[in-house]
């Protein structure tokens, strides 16, 4: 049977140990730290990641030396990041613009502490608008035939290189970051109302626009940094859909409400802003913060 004095004794050599261990977990504990900082997220590129298409022109950053064009509407906006992409961007392009934003004040350490940087480039490199422009109505002209030429079979082989040397710079000045290739959208959806000859025109198009973005994808494993696509998200929403995410020449655009408005003439052959929230925006959801 405990006795008094029994119990007494026992639950002193308890409380001893339960201090013992108090103090000893007081010891131990990990020091208190700061909250980490807010995860940040840049996006560079050409007109496709300026938001081209989205909505109405505004001038980029100043510290930007080059005339950079962007609108509200980028994709980069949308995910609430930082939008210091430019219309007419190319690979070299973008590397200087990365640059200048690593000697920038205002911009330097928000670059050396990126957490993400999405990057669509590319399509200048190889002249891929003018191609579109000149194979829109028919492939089968000289004008259409040699700028087929031009985009393919001499600029996209020196792509690679290209992105190989943009991927260094944005590796050297953001350390952190986790860089995100994108690729680009098809831009034609083929319907039962076009002739065979436009339907091949849209094969053809479309097709080159996947030579493109395999050149990304590949650029991106052999670069080990990640490649999105979106090709599914805009899978029956090219100009000639009956729901078109891209802005169109005219007058086909008539048919949809999807022509470039006065004084935006770049907007054609780039994504509506529905195209950007509903096409790169989920696309991208998941890899940023």
């Amino acid at each position: 049977m405990l006795t008094n004095e029994l119990i007494r004794r026992r639950t002193a050599r308890l409380a001893g140990v339960l201090a013992a261990l108090a103090l000893t977990a007081g010891l131990t504990a990990a020091p208190a730290t700061a909250a980490d900082p807010p995860p940040i997220y840049l996006g560079f590129g050409d007109s496709y990641a300026a938001g081209i298409g989205g909505g109405a022109y505004k001038a980029g950053p100043a510290w930007i030396q080059e005339p950079c064009i962007q609108t509200e509407e980028a994709y980069s906006t949308m995910l609430d990041g930082e939008n210091l992409a430019c219309s007419g961007a190319t690979t070299t392009g973008v590397s200087a613009i990365v640059t200048a934003a690593a000697y920038n004040p205002g911009t330097a350490r928000y670059l050396a502490n990126a957490s993400v940087i999405t990057v669509t480039v590319g399509g200048n490199d190889i002249d891929a608008g003018a191609a579109a422009v000149q194979c829109a109505a028919s492939i089968a002209t000289a004008a259409c035939k040699a700028a087929l030429v031009n985009s393919l079979a001499v600029k996209l082989p020196q792509l690679p290189g290209k992105i190989k040397a943009m991927v260094a710079v944005i590796k050297k000045n953001a350390p952190r970051a986790r860089i995100v290739l994108t690729g680009y959208p098809r831009l034609f959806t083929a319907n039962a109302l076009m002739t065979e000859q436009q339907k091949t025109t849209v094969r053809t198009l479309n097709s080159a626009a996947d030579l493109l973005n395999g050149t990304i994808a590949l650029s991106a494993l052999a670069n080990r940094v990640k490649y999105v696509s979106v090709t599914n998200q805009f899978t029956n929403h090219g100009i000639g859909s009956a729901e078109p995410w891209i802005v169109g020449p005219e007058p086909i655009c008539k048919l949809s409400y999807t022509c470039a408005p006065a004084g935006r003439p770049e907007d054609v052959f780039h994504p509506t802003a529905t195209g950007y929230a509903y096409g790169y925006v989920p696309a991208l959801a998941g890899l940023v913060p």
